[in-house]
């Protein structure tokens, strides 16, 4: 059974304000196509706010991912949309072939995010983009989406999501892979027995089940819609 992310972050999450929708500002054609450096793809009005670098297409030249974020404005409280580009390098520097402002929680959209400094984590292994961020306090969400260049439609696949639901208060954790390559899903739960009034004894289960494989790209993605 597939669960949208924004029942989950709501649902799973009573009682925290974690919110995922934003009004969307951030358009891919605000950036250039190609550019010699890194920072001017970063438009006017956001900042560079984390950069990751690695090789999406075994190429062996340092390709670039960058996280931004639009600049403060005088509302303290006012919501801070945030971007993730893609960067493969060339010869005479960067093409972009990814750009999307929804696969990233808004500063402000979530209760709790990874990271002391509470910015998205990002990382580029085996040739593949990873981007993870958790959401909640005592109910949370811990979530992974993995990506990967596709050279024949020159784009970025998402090709996987690590998800993890935790209840702090109790034993209670369900881990969900999502492999979208194979189709193939599988979760596990651990929880506490309600028969034991001690509340330490626990029990597991694992369900295997089946996920669409048709291609998804980032910039197809939004954070409150994608299927677990």
């Amino acid at each position: 059974m597939h669960f949208p992310l924004t029942l989950l972050l709501t649902g799973w999450l009573a009682g925290s304000s974690v919110t995922t929708e934003t009004d969307q500002v951030f358009k891919a054609d605000m950036l250039p196509a190609k550019a010699a450096r890194p920072m001017a793809f970063v438009p006017a009005g956001w900042l560079l706010e984390r950069q990751v670098a690695g090789d999406l297409n075994a190429d062996k030249r340092p390709d670039q991912v960058l996280l931004l974020v639009e600049r403060p404005s005088d509302a303290p409280d006012a919501k801070r949309e945030r971007a993730v580009v893609v960067l493969l390098a060339e010869p005479a520097g960067f093409r972009r072939v990814g750009a999307a402002g929804a696969v990233v929680p808004c500063v402000g959209c979530a209760e709790t995010s990874v990271g002391a400094d509470g910015v998205p984590e990002m990382a580029i292994s085996k040739g593949q983009l990873s981007i993870r961020h958790i959401a909640g306090n005592a109910q949370t969400v811990d979530m992974t989406l993995y990506f990967r260049f596709e050279p024949t439609a020159s784009r970025v696949r998402l090709v996987a999501q690590h998800h993890v639901k935790s209840n702090r208060k109790g034993i209670d954790t369900t881990v969900r892979h999502s492999d979208f390559l194979t189709g193939q899903q599988v979760t596990e739960r651990i929880y506490a027995d309600p028969n034991d009034k001690g509340g330490t004894r626990q029990l597991t289960s694992r369900k295997e089940a089946k996920v669409p494989t048709t291609p998804r790209f980032l910039e197809d993605l939004k954070l409150g819609e994608i299927s677990l």
